[in-house]
């Protein structure tokens, strides 16, 4: 995901999951990317307004407890849509993070 991607273009972008929480180099070099650790993913509808407001928002402490991950979609604007790049978790991907992500 180069940064060329987002800022650039006038398009924010929030990178949340696995990814960002486990991997610092990624985080350092997406300066101007908003990311969300694994455990703050309830504050996901946060971060995205920040980022709508040309704020760049990065919470990648990670909390003791793991939010609910039942929480209502919320669509506030046309022009905002979640992209799962996977669902569900086997362990088995070739470019897991999970597992260092969680601990």
């Amino acid at each position: 995901l180069p940064a060329a991607c987002s800022r650039s273009q006038g398009k924010p972008v929030v990178l949340a999951g696995c990814v960002p929480s486990a991997d610092g180099a990624i985080a350092s070099s997406l300066a101007d990317v908003s990311m969300l650790h694994v455990t703050q993913i309830d504050r996901v509808v946060e971060v995205v307004e920040e980022a709508l407001n040309g704020n760049v928002v990065h919470l990648l402490s990670k909390r003791r407890t793991l939010p609910t991950l039942d929480l209502p979609k919320v669509r506030r604007s046309a022009l905002v849509e979640i992209i799962p790049i996977s669902g569900g978790c086997l362990g088995n991907c070739s470019y897991c993070k999970t597992k260092h992500a969680r601990g």
